[in-house]
């Protein structure tokens, strides 16, 4: 330390000693690596040489026989024939390797600016420490041209002798200043659409990086690496004969990119025939009637041109024979023959494009890629949620996803009449397993559909209608001597809840039966104007207090494709600044991945029999067109232009949620529980009898016999 006396204050001053200075050998040696030449070596001979890996827990020499597919990708990062470099390929496949070693490779063999943009600030410095950082501190080469100043190693700047590597995220003020040998983009399909404001958009990172590398003319070049996330835009595209490797059109994104370059596709040679195929996801055998763990254990891959069957072990080997020159990558000529990246007829273009199927990724096992894939397939055909699905398409797969269209998108209300049922209204099919009832709330009434479920998640609708008056007892619900009062008013009167309260008890007679059946679950709608929460609270507390809890559920939905769960039971949080939490369990919801199911469900008519809704022909047009009230977007279901009531689509959303929560989908019908018994067996099963006046009434609950099984 460093001590000097201040003698016109009488102090002594105690501060950290300065720096040595530099001699000139010193600074004249950091700046010889600027006067050198450019290194021949290229990057996957630069990664051997002078780059550890982490694998199997320990540090390692890098091993292009690791992930053959990327010796190529990586080392034409060097050539001077392209402006870009694009690569499509799952999660865990080696693209950040890729990225990695292309961005050191700078300090070692060719000092010039490069820039890496990540998709947002707190991903960018979680890479950096989790991943750059390790690799450039185990690898002594690297390390040893790393700058020693304060400065010289951030989240931000990696500044070594002779070049600086920043690292940044995509914003208009990164990528419209600077100037950069490389600019290297990593999850591209992460980052935003278009840089800038509404009213300012500047273009889309890839095109304003292009800008940043336009000094360095031949040399520089700007790489694009992502796992696709654009659904396919046109679900009727197929591939053409002059195009056999393009990629289905989407809404932006690394598969844009792709389409417009060179469109190379890695290919094996089959051991048998000795023809070249590309090894890919669809062209897996295995039989989908098995449990998806069985069938990814029998999977293995089939040779389109003589049809032998290649087992997962085979993998490695031919991958690697294929980084030999049996096989490798093949990228397209003009008339759609698949060449070599060195052939003169290949595509003409500035981007030299590559997309991996996970078929082909050494980190992906068969046995898990069906198995995902079968599970995620399964779950959509049984929900219609296709967001498992789209997922393993993007990260396992590493092609773009086309969401199932069925005819979803032309139903109306005419499809729905004749697809409808002839049932009298309330009363319910003899299938009819369980019935549930959900209530909408609404500014002045409450909406209700009454909802019969049978076998194979099989619904549909016995009763839709509206409670518009306060009970006789609620405040101000008074008759004047005209005879009119006012309308219910759910946010504003607790007391008017009181008209929901006999429908935990109505029974709805089923068909061509002498018992009817309770509701097994109830549920009512959490969300309204201020004051319907309150109410919505205090209504289930007192259903609780008269021992109805377990039938009904108060529901509260949220939009969105991205929740992790479809539906969760929870405790709000307490309120920001620790105001009073709630009380009670909310049954929480994915709306529009429940919607899905039901668009489905409409969409598949009454001929589907299991998990089809059927809507009552003695409907009005009007009440059918709220089930057909939405569309779907890519950001979620919205109202159709000028549609103003879709009670109909959420009521039915709220009763297959209920439905699930109450174990729906978890049934074994060969012993079923009693709230899911086909006859008077059925724990909410009521018998009925005739009136003179005709109409059944409830007699109490029926006698109990033997269940008959229903089919």
């Amino acid at each position: 330390m460093v001590q000097m006396t201040d003698t016109a204050i009488g102090r002594l001053g105690v501060f950290a000693p300065l720096p040595p200075l530099m001699t000139p050998e010193e600074i004249l040696e950091n700046a010889l690596p600027v006067m050198d030449p450019p290194s021949r070596m290229s990057v996957t001979d630069a990664a051997e040489r002078y780059i550890r890996v982490q694998a199997q827990g320990a540090w390692q020499s890098f091993d292009r026989a690791m992930t053959p597919y990327m010796v190529e990708p990586s080392d034409m990062t060097q050539s001077r024939r392209f402006k870009t470099l694009a690569f499509v390929g799952p999660s865990q496949s080696g693209k950040t390797m890729m990225l990695q070693a292309t961005a050191l490779h700078a300090p070692i063999c060719d000092p010039n600016p490069v820039l890496i943009v990540h998709m947002s600030k707190s991903d960018r410095d979680k890479w950096v420490e989790e991943k750059l950082n390790p690799l450039i501190q185990n690898s002594p080469v690297i390390r040893d041209r790393l700058g020693r100043a304060r400065d010289d190693d951030t989240f931000s700047r990696k500044r070594f002798r002779g070049m600086r590597l920043t690292i940044g995220y995509p914003t208009p003020t990164m990528l419209s200043g600077g100037t950069y040998k490389m600019v290297l983009l990593t999850d591209y399909d992460h980052h935003p659409a278009v840089l800038g404001g509404k009213d300012n958009p500047e273009g889309t990172p890839y095109r304003m990086s292009l800008q940043r590398v336009k000094s360095y003319l031949s040399r520089g070049l700007v790489l694009v690496e992502s796992s696709p996330a654009y659904q396919v835009t046109d679900p009727s595209w197929r591939p053409r004969e002059t195009a056999p490797h393009e990629m289905p059109p989407v809404g932006g994104g690394v598969v844009q990119i792709y389409n417009q370059g060179t469109r190379g596709r890695w290919y094996w040679e089959c051991p048998d025939c000795r023809e070249e195929f590309e090894p890919r996801f669809d062209r897996l055998h295995y039989d989908d009637a098995l449990e998806p763990g069985e069938a990814g254990e029998r999977a293995e891959m089939e040779c389109p041109h003589c049809g032998s069957l290649i087992a997962h072990r085979h993998k490695m080997a031919l991958n690697r024979a294929a980084l030999a020159g049996h096989g490798g990558w093949r990228h397209e000529t003009a008339d759609g023959r698949c060449v070599s990246i060195d052939d003169a007829e290949i595509r003409k273009t500035d981007v030299a494009s590559y997309a991996l199927n996970g078929a082909a990724a050494t980190f992906a096992s068969w046995r898990d890629l069906v198995a995902n894939y079968e599970e995620a397939r399964r779950k959509a055909e049984q929900l219609d949620d296709d967001t498992d699905l789209a997922t393993v398409h993007y990260t396992e797969i590493g092609v773009p996803f086309s969401p199932k269209r069925g005819d979803d998108g032309d139903i109306g209300a005419t499809f729905l009449r004749d697809e409808g049922h002839d049932l009298p209204r309330g009363i319910a099919p003899d299938w009819t397993r369980f019935i549930t009832v959900s209530v909408d709330v609404q500014g002045t009434y409450f909406a209700v559909q009454v909802t019969a479920w049978g076998d194979g998640a099989r619904a549909q609708v016995v009763d839709r209608f509206d409670i518009t008056q306060p009970p006789a007892d609620a405040p101000n619900a008074e008759v004047d001597e005209d005879g009119n009062g006012r309308t219910l008013d759910p946010a504003k009167y607790i007391a008017d809840w009181q008209v929901l309260t006999g429908l935990g008890q109505r029974v709805w007679p089923v068909e061509g039966e002498t018992y009817g059946l309770r509701a097994a679950g109830l549920s009512v709608d959490f969300q309204g104007r201020p004051g319907v929460s309150d109410n919505a609270e205090a209504f289930w507390k007192a259903r609780k207090k008269a021992g109805q809890g377990t039938r009904w559920f108060v529901t509260r939905g949220h939009g969105g494709f991205r929740l992790a769960s479809r539906r969760w039971l929870a405790t709000p949080e307490r309120k920001a600044g620790g105001g009073k939490g709630r009380s009670i369990k909310i049954l929480n919801f994915a709306s529009d991945q429940v919607k899905n199911t039901i668009a489905g469900m409409l969409a598949r008519g009454s001929s589907a029999g299991g998990s089809s809704l059927i809507l009552p022909r003695w409907m009005t047009d009007d009440g059918l067109e709220e089930f057909v009230a939405e569309e779907r977007t890519s950001k979620g279901w919205v109202k159709k232009p000028g549609i103003v009531r879709n009670e109909g689509m959420d009521l039915s959303v709220m009763a297959r949620v209920v439905a699930e929560q109450l174990g729906m989908l978890r049934i074994n019908f060969d012993r079923p529980p009693g709230w899911a018994l086909g006859g008077q067996e059925n724990i909410h099963a009521v018998a009925l009898e005739e009136t003179e006046d005709g109409k059944a009434t409830d007699t109490g609950p029926a006698p109990r016999r033997v269940p008959r099984k229903l089919f």
